[in-house]
């Protein structure tokens, strides 16, 4: 099988689920783990709750859990020594963006500079509404998180900050200290409408589609390289030395959280053997991804994830 890319220029990261009864120890043994197998990066969803499909596509039923990122985050970044870690994404108009940017430079000098922030506008209308947090219009969540955006990277440069925005006012703001990274932690926006992709290419370094085709992927342009902007994709897996039961689980998955099937959903759902998935990432890579970050379908199959992904997965991209 013909490598797509330089092996070296990919990356890969596990996208945590923080929802369907996870266990915050094993969150925490899976992060080691992960970095000792060569993955890259640790991601997590930020959510306060999530739709009910979502918890049944994990069979996980009665109550709406969902772990903290912020909190999960830092102690990720005490048991690691070298992935990068960061949420997968934030939405910026869910909370006060000055607080956030405090927030994150903690987080980049407790990781010692390992913190992207993956940033987005917010989807989930019930979790803004269910915690008070006024639900706007499209075209006005994108312009929080535009000017949040702002804000945040004023205020992790500047040594005093003053802001009168539409949105956000701030009077001699400090922020001290400083984060790590310099002029401020990588910015990865999510999502697939021409207002992120437009965000991306005027503020981010990276950007993370969501429940898109390899094709689609490859068809979104930034005018900017992938030197100036990382393309990355988040893709669903479920993967096993079993075919039929790999593929089984996806059957249920998607069913349950789309409520679609596998063949309506296209490529972003990776399932089946190791060699299965090598050959379903190999579409995105040829699409120019240089960043996979993978989520598990449920928290119980992780160490089997971890371990089919790091014996056959990683380093058939990674290794020379």
């Amino acid at each position: 099988m013909e490598k797509a890319r330089d092996p070296l220029t990919v990356e890969f990261g596990v996208n945590f689920a923080t929802y369907g009864f996870p266990s915050f120890s094993s969150l925490l043994e899976a992060s080691v783990e992960a970095e000792k197998l060569g993955f890259d990066a640790l991601w997590m969803p930020d959510h306060l709750f999530l739709p009910e499909r979502i918890y049944r596509a994990v069979k996980s039923t009665g109550r709406r859990d969902m772990l903290d990122a912020w909190i999960t985050l830092a102690a990720m970044a005490v048991v690691t020594k070298r992935v990068k870690l960061g949420p997968c994404v934030a939405p910026i108009p869910l909370r006060n963006p000055a607080m956030l940017a405090k927030t994150i430079a903690t987080l980049d000098n407790l990781s010692k500079g390992r913190f992207i922030l993956g940033a987005g506008a917010g989807w989930f209308a019930e979790e803004f509404q269910g915690y008070g947090v006024p639900w706007d219009s499209f075209p006005v969540r994108i312009a929080k998180m535009r000017e949040g955006i702002t804000v945040m990277k004023k205020l992790w440069i500047e040594a005093s900050t003053s802001h009168q925005g539409r949105y956000y006012r701030l009077k001699d703001a400090a922020l001290w200290p400083k984060p790590v990274q310099k002029p401020h932690p990588p910015i990865w926006f999510g999502g697939k409408s021409d207002a992120i992709l437009e965000a991306t290419a005027e503020l981010g370094d990276g950007w993370i589609s969501f429940s898109m085709t390899s094709q689609k992927f490859k068809e979104k342009k930034f005018g900017r390289t992938p030197s100036e902007i990382k393309p990355a994709c988040c893709l669903i897996t479920s993967v096993s030395e079993d075919y039929d039961a790999a593929r089984g689980l996806a059957e249920y998955y998607v069913a349950n959280f789309f409520g679609k099937t596998l063949d309506q959903v296209g490529d972003f759902i990776v399932y089946g053997k190791p060699d299965d998935c090598i050959q379903n990432i190999e579409h995105f890579i040829k699409a120019d991804a240089v960043h996979v970050a993978l989520r598990p379908m449920r928290n119980e199959d992780i160490p089997s994830f971890l371990r089919l992904y790091g014996k056959h997965i990683i380093p058939y991209f990674k290794e020379k």
